[in-house]
């Protein structure tokens, strides 16, 4: 088993002030990676990792996930390398079909069909693989030796990519191309334009889980395994936090909602139990929360930490 890698999904909507301090204060909490989304509406994720480097010293910085509709990948590769060399080489790159068709719309793209938009990201995930494996051709090179965190010089590996999704052909095209792979634990809800999601149980994970293991053959042993937690629910009385929680997930149980693994419900303790199981029972060892959740889910930190320590 991997150690766990922890994770905060912060949106950087706010002033330079504010932006510098949510991302101190992730680090100061002991995640590892801030993660940023791509979506309009909200800072380019680009300039928000730079600056997240600026204000802080060891976590590594992910777009958690970019639209592949939104990027041309030779200039997106453009883009990653530039902040990998700006931030000492402390990003990954996380990418996705996009799911919002608002948005779309907004930027005068084709919605188009599921299909075609995971087509966009076959292309954008080989393209990218390719330009990030030998960036010479964009004009980057490499040092001979590694730099430390605060070392000046230019990172000698490129940027890890993540793949994030939920259906066959993204998972397929993660066990194919990518360094991590990221379970959506969600489906787009039908005819949802604002990227309303549904999310699976713990037996739908299961089997996206073995699905993906079966595709990436030998492979599955040396990719890292990530999701996206939900909600964060620290609570003395779990069963009474999955019936309320119930009134805005009414197409789960309450038993269903206990075991869904993009939910985390109970004392930190017994948090810390559910993340270790999940761990076991998936292989998912790379945990991101909410913003919302980021003070919450820090005991919780502390505690797998300290059983990391002891294997």
């Amino acid at each position: 088993m991997r150690n766990f890698r922890f994770g905060v999904n912060l949106v950087p909507t706010a002033g330079p002030r504010q932006w510098s301090q949510s991302c101190r204060t992730a680090e100061s909490l002991g995640y590892d990676v801030i993660a940023v989304p791509d979506h309009l509406g909200v800072q380019s994720p680009f300039l928000a990792m730079v600056a997240a480097a600026a204000a802080t010293e060891r976590v590594r910085l992910t777009t958690y996930v970019l639209n592949s509709a939104f990027w041309n990948p030779v200039l997106l590769a453009r883009d990653l390398l530039s902040a990998h060399e700006l931030t000492e080489g402390r990003v990954e790159a996380g990418l996705g079909t996009g799911y919002v068709r608002a948005e779309f719309e907004k930027a005068g793209l084709d919605w188009g069909t599921a299909g075609s938009r995971v087509g966009r990201l076959a292309e954008t995930a080989a393209a990218l693989r390719e330009l990030l494996a030998d960036p010479r051709a964009l004009g980057f090179s490499r040092p001979s030796q590694p730099i430390q965190p605060g070392q000046p010089g230019r990172p000698t590996q490129s940027p890890p990519l993540l793949i994030g999704g939920n259906g066959d052909r993204v998972l397929r095209l993660a066990a194919r191309h990518a360094d991590i792979v990221s379970f959506a634990g969600a489906v787009l809800a039908a005819g949802s334009a604002r990227g309303t999601l549904q999310l699976i149980d713990a037996e739908a994970l299961d089997e996206r889980v073995a699905f993906f293991a079966d595709e990436a053959g030998p492979r599955a042993a040396e990719l890292e395994r990530n999701i996206l937690v939900q909600t964060v629910a620290v609570t003395e009385d779990r069963r009474a936090a999955a019936q309320t929680m119930r009134r805005r997930i009414p197409y789960l149980t309450a038993d269903q909602i206990l075991e869904v693994p993009t939910l985390l419900i109970g004392t930190p303790a017994q948090i810390a139990e559910c993340v270790l199981a999940r761990r076991e029972r998936y292989g998912i060892s790379y945990v991101c929360v909410q913003e919302r959740d980021m003070a919450a889910f820090a005991p919780v930190i502390e505690l797998l930490r300290q059983l990391d320590a002891k294997k």
